[in-house]
């Protein structure tokens, strides 16, 4: 694709005035339809967000990309536009769209858009989503999405990993397809941490071979006992006051720089 073509630069000449807001609409369109390339969608999606055109023709584009596009950061970089650029019209594509979706990356990336607070009118699409990952894991929202964001971090850890995998092992495209959907799916992965639940509660867990804990731990409110092993932690949580029910945690064989001061707090009670 030319150097002029790039979202990039066709939203450049729009801030030079070079090419108004319904002609670079047209010319992000085209980039759209024509390009097999996630990256140069994902941008054109974002682009057409910052234009802020609030016309059919803009909300067709958005909501075909929600809804047909095969990538999934397309998928959700679509939902993001419609939620910020059409607060009216949005609920029945997202609705349709948090029904239809399997994809770990679009649930954890709407959540965490809708708990930074800025989207208080989108509830019902939220309870949706949440509704979603409780049936998948079997557990209350809270413990849900933190499942999620421990199957995210997988995801995230397998997307970066996957050329290198493809290029030292030759697979049929049905296996590659197998693969891809297992590791980029919501399923049962995460709740491999899980030692025990009851009730739809966290009661134990053991995490290993981590480079992070998500902050959502601190939300496990039935949370008794925690392992912590085998990790290289880049980050976590800090302070986490809200583990009122742990009354055990191990936490042995870590590579990190400080404890947190959940632990010595922790440790220091114990």
């Amino acid at each position: 694709m030319s150097d002029q073509l790039a979202p990039e630069k066709i939203y450049f000449k729009v801030l030079n005035n070079e090419v108004g807001k319904k002609d670079a609409l047209k010319l992000f369109e085209s980039l759209i339809n024509k390009s097999d390339n996630e990256d140069i969608r994902y941008s054109s999606l974002e682009y057409i967000g910052k234009l802020s055109i609030e016309d059919e023709l803009t909300f067709n584009i958005i909501e075909n990309c929600l809804i047909s596009d095969e990538s999934t950061l397309v998928r959700f970089e679509a939902a993001k536009v419609l939620i910020q650029n059409f607060p009216a019209r949005e609920h029945e594509p997202l609705l349709w769209a948090i029904q239809n979706e399997k994809s770990i990356y679009f649930f954890k990336k709407l959540l965490d858009l809708f708990e930074t607070g800025e989207y208080p009118q989108f509830e019902e699409i939220r309870e949706k989503a949440l509704k979603k990952i409780r049936t998948y894991y079997n557990l209350n929202s809270a413990d849900s999405k933190f499942i999620l964001d421990i199957d995210y971090l997988d995801y995230m850890k397998f997307r970066s990993e996957l050329k290198n995998f493809l290029q030292k092992f030759e697979l049929s495209d049905e296996a590659k397809q197998v693969l891809i959907k297992e590791n980029t799916e919501i399923g049962y992965k995460g709740l491999g941490c899980v030692r025990a639940a009851k009730k739809g509660f966290i009661l134990s867990l053991s995490l290993k071979d981590l480079k992070e804990i998500p902050s959502s731990i601190c939300k496990l409110s039935k949370l008794e006992s925690l392992e912590i092993s085998y990790c290289k932690l880049e980050k976590y949580p800090d302070p986490c006051p809200n583990l009122l029910s742990l009354k055990k945690l191990v936490f042995s064989n870590n590579q990190l720089d400080n404890l947190p001061s959940w632990v010595i707090e922790f440790a220091n009670k114990n």
